[in-house]
C-alpha cells in the first residue's frame, strides 16, 4: 500500500481510503466487519463514514474493536461527519458517532456536504465552526475538516476563508476538471484531499467499455486504471472506494501495490479521451457556470450524464438531491429564460437548454 502524508497534520494516510455507505447487506454485522477488518489487514488506514449511512457507524466500530487492539504498532484513522449548524446539535451528533464506533476521539470530523457558499457562510453565522474548534479542544475531535460539493473556484475560497485541515470532495476521471482548482488550491495551502466517488459513483465500473481508454496497461481492470489516474496525481491525499465484497478490496489494493505512476503522455491521453469519448456528456469544465438566472448548469448537466449512463431517469433526482441538495420542488428548474449563455459558452456545444427541460420533465413527472 501507497501511504501519503495528510495535509501538515504529520498523520500518514493510505492512499486507498476505505468508505462505509456501499455494504451490500448492513444486517450482515460479522460479513461488514469482517470486509472492514480485512481492509485493514491489507493495509487500508482511512475509513470514511457518516451518521447518515444508515448503520454503517456501528458496523465500522465492530471492526474498530478488533483494529483497537492493534492500533498502537499500526494505526488507523477515522473519518466521519454532521450536517448541523447548531452547536448543540454537533455535539449530540459527534457523541452519538462516538459511542456507536466505541471511540474516545474522531481523528477527522467533517462539515458536511457544503453545497455553496450560502451554505457555507450560514453555517458560520449558526456557530458550526466554533463549535468544532470547542470539540477539538476538549479533545474529542483531532482535526476539522470540511465536505463540499462545490466546483473548483468556491472550494478554493472556502479553503482560504477557514484552516481546514482537509477536504473531502467528489472527483474522477469523469469530471476532474470541474474541480481541479479546488484540488490546486488545498495542495498549495497545505491541506489534506480525500476523494470520494473516485469511480463516478460506480458509474466507471459499470460501462467498463466506455471508460476504456483509463486501462494504461493490458493486464489492468477499468476500475484500476481509474484509480491509479487519481493515485498518480500528488495532490491527492486519499480516495475512498466504497467496497462491497473482497473481490472489490483486492482489485483495488492491486492498484496501489507497485503503482510506480504514469508517464504524462498517458495522462493526456486519458485527459484527451474525456472529450473524444464523451462527446454526448458533460465533461464538468464549468464554463457554463454563470447562468444570470441563478440555473446551477453544471450541477444539472452533471445529473443528466447520470441518466445518459444508466437510462435510468430516477438517477438524475437521486444524484441531484443526494449529490447536490437539490430537491424536486427546488425552485431552480424554473429559473432558465432560454437566453443561451450556457451554450455558447459550452466547449462540447451540447443542447443545454433542451436538457434543461429534459431533467425538469423527469424530475418533477408525478410518482
Amino acid at each position: 500500500m501507497i501511504y501519503h502524508p495528510y495535509g501538515t497534520t504529520g498523520i500518514q494516510v493510505s492512499a486507498i481510503g476505505f468508505g462505509g455507505m456501499r455494504f451490500p447487506d448492513q444486517h450482515d454485522v460479522e460479513g461488514c466487519a469482517a470486509l472492514v477488518k480485512k481492509a485493514y489487514d491489507l493495509g487500508i488506514n482511512y475509513f470514511d463514514t457518516a451518521i447518515g449511512y444508515g448503520k454503517s457507524e456501528e458496523l465500522f466500530g465492530v471492526a474498530f474493536q478488533e483494529m483497537k487492539k492493534l492500533r498502537r504498532d499500526k494505526p488507523f484513522y477515522v473519518a466521519t461527519k454532521t450536517n448541523k449548524a447548531e452547536p448543540d446539535q454537533i455535539r449530540r451528533e459527534l457523541e452519538a458517532s462516538l459511542q456507536r464506533m466505541g471511540l474516545d476521539q474522531i481523528d477527522f470530523y467533517h462539515i458536511w456536504c457544503v453545497v455553496d457558499r450560502e451554505s457555507f457562510i450560514k453555517r458560520q453565522h449558526k456557530g458550526a465552526l466554533q463549535a468544532f474548534e470547542q470539540l477539538q479542544r476538549e479533545g474529542l475531535v483531532r482535526h476539522i475538516c470540511v465536505s463540499s460539493h462545490m466546483n473548483g473556484a468556491e472550494i478554493e475560497w472556502m479553503l482560504e476563508e477557514y484552516p481546514f485541515a482537509g477536504i473531502l470532495l467528489g472527483y474522477s476521471v469523469m469530471n476532474f476538471a470541474y474541480r481541479d482548482q479546488g484540488i490546486s488550491a488545498a495542495a498549495r495551502l497545505g491541506r489534506g484531499v480525500v476523494i470520494m466517488n473516485p469511480l463516478g459513483g460506480g458509474i466507471i465500473p459499470q460501462h467498463p467499455e466506455r471508460f476504456d481508454f483509463v486501462r494504461t496497461h493490458a493486464d489492468e481492470t477499468v476500475v484500476q486504471g481509474a484509480l491509479r489516474f487519481l493515485l498518480n496525481d500528488p495532490r491527492i491525499t486519499t480516495a475512498l472506494v466504497g467496497f462491497s465484497n473482497q473481490a472489490q478490496l483486492d482489485e483495488a489494493i492491486a492498484a496501489a501495490d507497485g503503482f510506480t505512476g504514469l508517464t504524462e503522455v498517458a495522462v493526456q491521453e486519458i485527459r484527451s479521451h474525456l472529450s473524444t469519448s464523451f462527446d454526448a456528456l458533460c465533461t464538468g469544465c464549468a464554463y457554463c457556470d454563470h447562468c444570470p438566472e441563478g440555473v446551477p448548469v453544471p450541477k444539472m448537466m452533471d445529473s443528466y450524464n447520470q441518466f445518459m449512463l444508466s437510462g435510468k431517469p430516477e438517477h438524475i433526482a437521486e444524484r441531484l438531491g443526494w449529490h447536490w441538495g437539490i430537491s424536486r420542488k427546488s425552485p431552480v428548474f424554473d429559473l432558465c429564460s432560454e437566453c443561451g449563455l450556457c451554450e455558447e459558452a459550452c466547449t462540447q456545444k451540447l443542447p443545454i437548454r433542451e436538457r434543461l427541460k429534459e431533467i425538469k420533465r423527469m424530475v418533477q413527472k408525478p410518482r
